[in-house]
């Protein structure tokens, strides 16, 4: 992607950032990124959050939206969304050849709602493991690790262990609970594997990275999975602050190929049948099933370790309020990957806006040549550094060496 106002590089603390190439005046749009790469409207909100542009239903006075899209042969399944042209565009970006409709996303929605409804009954999660010990007891150590058991060496092993107890897992029945937290964040990597096997499967698959914008790299779509692997990977730093997590993220992992292995082989794709969207000849002739494809990535832990490597320092809220996310609830998140280069400050130069299902950033103030362009992850309108700086430790893991909060706590220190 071609960034007209401002360079990625590697920073002095550590990482990469945007750093202005050119003076930007105040005012001006620096990026717009049309829609996330992986995206989850927590479940709870499933039925007043538009699943295509995010428009929430009681700003419009109504308790939830009723256009919907989806339901299997079992009643499960689905998505909502704020009018007809809003499911058409999820039916257009989601069929993976002209014509061949989206019944492999269909079935898989409703195999995620059912095995959800499932959880959330006692003794009723699924089939017992015909053993007298369930596989997941190879992984009960992780439930007391800390900090300084994690090494490089030790997650990977633990890693390895999880993708037999998934295998063991699949063949016997999944018999544990998700917190509602994990099934969110399930959904969430879900969506992200779902687009990188659609992109691995028909290379024309939209990835919105062509649309027309006023200025050349001005506007960016959600990106290809090579745009995903470019973040940084945050998965060792957040172990070794979070211990618990890696039980949680590997628990997460082993549901999705539970769930990839629920899924049939019916809704089959022959990509010479017809012409791709958006190309002039047909593909060669492969026939295969989404379903299968899934499973075939979800063999390996690497892409659901990969997002959720990335996924909680990359990602943006989505809120009710689109125009500003202060005293406001957030419906679910979503990974805006060209975004997730402008880091944190207290103080920052960018104010970023949700439009629709994207997000614009364009500059607060003046901002200088070489200047780095920061966002706030906190409400920078707080005053007191102590419950910025507890906000930003509990929800992203880090200490924040801004000039405001430097500046703020020596005052603090100087007074004690």
């Amino acid at each position: 992607m071609a960034v007209s106002l401002y360079h990625i590089l590697p920073t002095p603390y550590g990482g990469r950032s945007a750093f202005a190439r050119e003076e930007i005046p105040e005012g001006t749009p620096v990026l717009f990124c049309s829609a996330p790469y992986a995206t989850v409207i927590f479940w709870k909100f499933r039925r007043e959050v538009c699943a295509t542009c995010f428009a929430y239903a009681f700003e419009s006075g109504k308790s939830k939206w009723s256009v919907k899209l989806g339901e299997d042969s079992k009643g499960a399944g689905g998505a909502w969304f704020c009018s007809e042209a809003c499911r058409d565009v999820c039916v257009q970006e989601n069929e993976l050849f002209e014509g061949q409709g989206i019944g492999w996303w269909t079935e898989m929605n409703g195999v995620f709602e059912r095995l959800m409804t499932q959880m959330a009954k006692p003794g009723k999660q699924g089939q017992k493991p015909s053993t007298k010990i369930a596989p997941a007891a190879r992984l009960a150590y992780l439930d007391d690790i800390t900090a300084a058991d994690v090494t490089p060496e030790f997650v990977d092993q633990a890693w390895m262990v999880a993708e037999d107890v998934s295998l063991e897992e699949c063949r016997n029945g999944w018999v544990e609970v998700l917190t509602e937290f994990e099934m969110d964040t399930a959904r969430f990597v879900l969506d992200g594997i779902v687009r990188k096997v659609a992109e691995d499967v028909s290379p024309l698959f939209p990835a919105l990275d062509h649309l027309p914008s006023g200025r050349d790299g001005y506007c960016a779509g959600a990106g290809r999975w090579s745009d995903m692997l470019e973040l940084q990977d945050n998965e060792l730093p957040l172990v070794a602050s979070k211990p618990y997590i890696l039980a949680s993220r590997i628990r997460i992992y082993r549901f999705l190929r539970h769930l990839a292995t629920s899924l049939s082989s019916q809704h089959r794709s022959r990509s010479g049948t017809s012409t791709p969207r958006g190309g002039s000849e047909s593909a060669p002739l492969v026939s295969f099933t989404f379903a299968d494809k899934l499973r075939d990535c979800l063999s390996s832990s690497m892409e659901a370790r990969a997002i959720m490597a990335r996924d909680h320092g990359n990602v943006f809220g989505i809120w009710d309020m689109a125009t500003d996310d202060e005293g406001s609830e957030m419906l679910g998140w979503g990974a805006y990957i060209f975004g997730s280069y402008f880091n944190h400050d207290c103080s920052p130069n960018l104010k970023k806006v949700r439009d629709k299902r994207g997000i614009q950033f364009y500059a607060l103030r003046d901002i200088r040549v070489g200047e780095e362009l920061c966002i706030s992850y906190v409400d920078e309108t707080c005053p007191s550094v102590v419950d910025r700086a507890k906000q930003l430790g509990a929800d992203w893991f880090f200490d924040c060496q801004c000039a405001r909060c430097v500046k703020e706590l020596e005052v603090i220190a100087a007074a004690a």
